[in-house]
């Protein structure tokens, strides 16, 4: 099939731009269109190695190190852990995996020995330090996402001295609300086992959605799909549905189809046109026979004495046939005529050419043609 070659280039080029979006799309484990900031927080009371109930400690912080590795380069990460206390560690910008093995030696570091759970004074701080980081975006206009994630496996345990400050997220909830923050409980109690846990943090997610309406729990009773698959996809997906990648390629893939079917409709109009007169010149007196190509409706018309040429003619000496082809040239539909022998194919009333004119006269071996427009 024949088109204008910059027509040509043009759908080659967004075939290419299209096909490398879509794989990138699977593949967007491609980087996002925006990096963002991980507040990364860990419980380390003594529940979370197995005071009143099961060692999961371990297994936790070998999840935290795996989804270190899928963080791509230019996301920023706050590693904190809470108990009686709340510590904050130096923030990290990953550029390589130098950055991802700082981040893992500060959880290598940590150990689960503190007595109480002091969940509200952790809220504060976290929520504090996403408010801080939100304003640095907006007074950059930096595109950062922000995902706080909080691992945890208790309920609020404030410490004695502090239990006239015993959990109240509501407040918290009325000074943030409406933040656009991604955040994710992953809940490393077993709810099945206590009722009590679980209707607190059916609570706590209530409020956390008055915070932000994108709040996801998690269920971390196997914290290595808890954090490493689910945490890890539920961001992925989120990065990808708020990149500017997908509304491109879908505008790609568009222009793609729009330029397609202008591509079919010009290919379908490309017929071989007019009429064919054909006699055997070698003959005293010839019938001359004729064929109006129009009826055949094809791009591309054979003319030789095999038999799977359109037109047959028996006593064409030519082992090859004779093709017409129809062209689009200079904007028009024109009719190309060649052969495998081409020094054989010679115009009887013009100099050689590729286009057929109106009345043309051209001869192959023992037969001679007059096309007529």
């Amino acid at each position: 099939m024949v088109i204008h070659s910059n027509f040509k280039k043009l759908l080659k080029s967004l075939l290419f731009i299209c096909v490398a979006l879509i794989i990138s799309g699977s593949a967007v484990e491609l980087k996002a269109a925006a990096n963002k900031d991980v507040i990364l927080v860990l419980d380390t009371s003594l529940s979370m190695v197995g005071y009143g109930g099961r060692n999961i400690f371990n297994d936790v912080k070998l999840s935290v190190y795996n989804y270190i590795d899928t963080l791509q380069d230019g996301d920023r990460v706050t590693f904190i852990t809470f108990d009686t206390e709340v510590k904050v560690f130096p923030a990290v910008l990953v550029d390589d995996q130098n950055d991802r093995d700082i981040l893992k030696k500060y959880i290598s570091m940590v150990e689960a020995k503190g007595q109480w759970t002091h969940t509200l004074a952790m809220l504060k701080t976290v929520f504090a330090l996403a408010d801080e980081l939100s304003d640095d975006k907006e007074k950059s206009k930096g595109e950062r996402n922000l995902a706080i994630v909080i691992m945890t496996d208790a309920l609020d345990d404030p410490p004695p001295g502090k239990r006239g400050d015993q959990f109240d997220l509501t407040k918290i909830a009325e000074q943030y609300s409406g933040k656009d923050w991604w955040i994710y409980l992953v809940n490393l109690a077993d709810l099945q086992k206590s009722a009590r846990v679980a209707a607190a943090q059916e609570e706590l997610r209530q409020e956390l959605l008055k915070v932000s309406e994108k709040t996801t729990i998690i269920d971390g009773t196997d914290p290595g799909k808890a954090i490493t698959e689910d945490l890890a996809q539920d961001i992925r997906r989120k990065e990808i549905a708020g990149s500017n990648i997908v509304p491109f390629a879908v505008a790609g893939l568009l222009l793609l189809l729009l330029l397609l079917i202008i591509y079919l409709r010009r290919a379908k109009s490309l017929k071989v046109h007019g009429t064919l007169e054909y006699w055997n010149h070698e003959l005293i007196k010839p019938e001359v026979l004729s064929v109006n190509l129009d009826l055949y409706g094809m791009k591309t018309i054979s003319v030789g004495k095999s038999a799977d040429s359109i037109v047959k003619i028996i006593e064409f000496e030519s082992r090859t046939p004779l093709y017409l082809k129809a062209v689009r040239s200079d904007g028009e539909i024109k009719v190309a005529v060649s052969h495998q022998g081409q020094d054989s194919l010679i115009f009887k009333n013009r100099d050689a050419g590729e286009f057929l004119g109106n009345g043309d006269i051209f001869s192959v071996e023992n037969y001679s043609f007059r096309y007529s427009a």
